[in-house]
């Protein structure tokens, strides 16, 4: 079995996919980085990072229709090479000319890449795996992409910590390396060709696709759109848990230092590739319909940390627990997402995959933004009563878990 998941076709896909997402992910932080230095300013910082989510979120079903018609490896040498060029020629003119311009320029040039490529390579794992190995793979891709998100960081805080903000342009040329590698490497894929039908022109190309698109999850499939739905709703209040109420708890509630939002950042890290790990091999055990399951587990992950902050315990003991409340969220969202995708991918038709893939990102890149946006002002509003915006967040966690039964139900009888 492990042989045939790690074909000599795949092996290529992942180091591609290694090579572009530590890539991405090292200048991305990078980025930051400069930014925040140079502005000191976390309003600049959190206005530039709200653009760079405008893109994909408009961008990302038309990227989908483009990976469902044409070449699936041709794409993806050509964006890894697009990712490649951008970041060589935003390095030649920083060289030249120190502005912080380019540098946010860079960042928004490259989230437009980015909407392009995540369906491209989301639609193209169902066709170079087997039905039965297609949960394995993604959940392979998943440990590949935790490793890049953890280990990523390190490596631009090492580099910039090097360089400083006057050499930034030499980890925008690392990253160049990282990107043509990746194109090289993707060169040696085979990917098999969809049948699609012909239009008379690209309007008509863009207007049916997504005409039949939105048919095939709203009518013909309508469990696929429920799905996407419920997962969004679940990211709109989990995500921002991990990526505001927990930084905020640990550095404001509890008054501990960069020190210790590092430490948990690291452990967040290690579980949800542990997740990956305990997802490849349950495979053929666990079941679909049981992804509700692992969401009441999130809702009730909360509670301990919640109860904790009421009762005004130490605040050693407080981050103990609520490390291991968001390492328990982190390493079940972890499975959930790998057999959510998986589902999506296998009841989909193969011909539609990248558009399919492509709504999904797109919605729940619509609710991970507002979901931190509005979390955001309540942590901060609602200081005092945090006890009782986690305790309310995870009841409409395990709720919408219950509800949400039947349509992963209806989805694992499609997936057999």
């Amino acid at each position: 079995m492990i042989n045939k998941v790690f074909s000599k076709n795949f092996i290529f896909f992942l180091a591609g996919q290694t090579l572009s997402m530590f890539g991405a992910n090292i200048i991305k932080f990078a980025i930051s980085l400069y930014i925040l230095e140079v502005t000191a300013s976390a309003a600049i910082f959190g206005w530039i990072t709200a653009a760079s989510y405008i893109p994909p979120i408009i961008l990302s079903p038309f990227g989908g229709i483009l990976a469902d018609r044409k070449n699936k490896k041709n794409l993806m040498v050509a964006l890894d090479g697009i990712y490649g060029m951008i970041t060589l020629l935003m390095g030649i003119a920083f060289q030249r000319r120190e502005e912080f311009g380019i540098v946010a320029g860079l960042l928004i040039l490259l989230s437009i890449v980015s909407a392009f490529e995540a369906p491209v390579v989301q639609s193209s794992v169902p066709l170079i795996q087997t039905n039965e190995n297609l949960t394995k793979a993604n959940a392979i891709v998943n440990q590949i992409t935790s490793l890049s998100g953890l280990l990523a960081p390190f490596l631009a805080g090492i580099f910039y910590s090097i360089f400083g903000k006057e050499y930034f342009h030499y980890i925008m040329f690392l990253c160049t390396v990282c990107f043509l590698l990746a194109a090289s490497v993707e060169l040696h894929l085979t990917i098999p060709l969809q049948i699609q039908h012909c239009y008379d022109s690209m309007v008509d190309v863009f207007k049916y696709a997504f005409k039949d698109t939105l048919r095939l999850i709203l009518k013909e499939k309508q469990h696929i759109g429920a799905v996407m739905l419920l997962n969004a709703f679940f990211m709109f209040l989990i995500q921002p848990f991990l990526s505001i109420g927990v930084p905020y708890i640990i550095s404001v509630k509890l008054e501990l230092d960069s020190v210790w939002n590092g430490g948990v950042q690291v452990f967040l890290g290690i579980l949800g590739i542990a997740g990956g790990f305990v997802a490849t091999a349950i495979t053929g055990k666990f079941q679909i319909k049981n992804i509700y399951k692992l969401f009441i587990g999130m809702g009730l992950a909360m509670i301990p940390v919640s109860l904790m902050i009421l009762k005004h315990n130490s605040a050693k003991k407080t981050y103990f627990i609520l490390s291991l409340s968001a390492g328990a969220i982190i390493f079940l969202a972890s499975i959930a997402g790998t057999y959510i995708v998986s589902g999506i991918q296998k009841v989909s038709p193969q011909n539609m995959l990248g558009r399919v893939m492509a709504i999904f990102a797109t919605i729940n890149n619509c609710a991970l933004p507002i979901g931190v946006w509005l979390y955001g002002i309540i942590y901060e509003k609602f200081d005092k009563q945090l006890f009782w915006v986690l305790i309310i967040t995870a009841v409409f966690i395990i709720f919408g878990s219950i509800k949400g039964k039947k349509i992963y139900w209806i989805l694992q009888q499609e997936y057999n």
